[in-house]
């Protein structure tokens, strides 16, 4: 459990006090139909029981590493990189699950078609009781077979990324040559580092996806994503956007037409804050609804020449005069 080897694939775990979900996550990826695989987790200084059930496990594919601090949680995604030698590398969270063919589908693809930089698959969304709540819970663009040009796939992205992300970082598996190429997980981007970074991938690489679902997504109140809101929150909605104009800001010559693209995309951004705000102001959260409508304005100050704009934000300061 302590050396690490260089098989095909590397799975990582970041994990912080992980000790209610990490055993059954472990089960699921050691009953992977795919073998060459050894399984990294990271873990972040934890304080619950965390390394206790996963030195428990009697596999000499599982290494354990603790982190001398707690590195945060685009610090530990990316110690897991650091710690990755294998040739393809998957992100997976420590309370989700891996039906058992997901490795071998995707090393599969991986090894069939070497233009393509990572691999992704639709999922399973479940409680956390197990129950499944639902499939085809994800983007239309994670439930169909494909091996498309990165960059057409980057333009799908973009053009989802307002409404949220398109794929689910545990289901992706990335050439470790990948992510030598673009870099780390960005630090400035505390929830949305993974989609910055398929974007990346997308500008150098083709994308294949495989429309059967391989993963499961588990929701319950403790975890990250939960925590930080959904996609009728400020929080949400802001760091999406400045996931966009990091990629914009970054990587602008790599981007074709990126002039004509970032204003359709930041159209896109201001016409969504705009729907966000309606909703607030529908519920009666005025203060909400006031400050997406000022993100709409900084986003795309044209939006000021629409009418149905005007007329909310003219209804939201009346509502606040009250």
């Amino acid at each position: 459990m302590h050396s690490l080897s260089k098989p095909k694939v590397s799975v990582c775990i970041p994990v912080f006090n992980g000790g209610e979900y990490i055993e059954e996550t472990i089960h699921s990826i050691l009953l992977q139909t795919f073998e060459d695989y050894q399984l990294i987790v990271c873990d972040n200084c934890s304080e619950d029981d965390t390394e206790e059930i996963v030195r428990s496990f009697d596999d000499s594919r599982i290494v354990y590493v603790r982190n001398d601090k707690n590195l945060g949680l685009v610090g530990n995604a990316n110690r897991c990189l650091d710690l990755a030698g294998s040739e393809f590398i998957n992100i997976f969270h420590h309370d989700d699950l891996m039906l058992p063919e997901n490795l071998q589908k995707k090393v599969r693809v991986l090894d069939e078609h070497p233009n393509v930089g990572f691999v992704h698959s639709n999922l399973i969304l479940f409680d956390q009781k197990g129950r499944d709540v639902a499939n085809n819970i994800w983007s239309r663009d994670s439930r169909k077979d494909y091996i498309e040009s990165g960059k057409v796939v980057f333009n799908r992205y973009l053009d989802y990324l307002p409404n949220g992300a398109s794929l689910f970082i545990g289901s992706v598996l990335a050439r470790k040559s990948c992510y030598n190429r673009v870099g780390r997980f960005n630090p400035q981007l505390p929830h949305c580092n993974d989609s910055e970074m398929w974007l990346r991938m997308m500008l150098f690489y083709d994308v294949a996806c495989i429309g059967k679902p391989l993963v499961k997504y588990r929701v319950h109140q403790t975890s990250a994503s939960t925590s930080w809101g959904d996609y009728t929150t400020l929080p949400y909605f802001k760091e999406h956007h400045a996931t966009e104009e990091l990629i914009f800001e970054n990587y602008r010559e790599h981007i074709p037409e990126a002039s004509k693209l970032k204003r359709l995309s930041s159209r896109r951004f201001s016409y969504k804050a705009f729907s966000l705000a309606k909703k607030a102001m529908n519920r009666g959260d005025v203060e909400s609804c006031k400050n997406f409508l000022g993100e709409a304005i900084r986003i795309s100050p044209r939006i000021l020449l629409d009418i149905s704009f005007l007329k909310t934000a003219l209804k939201t300061l009346r509502g606040r005069s009250k």
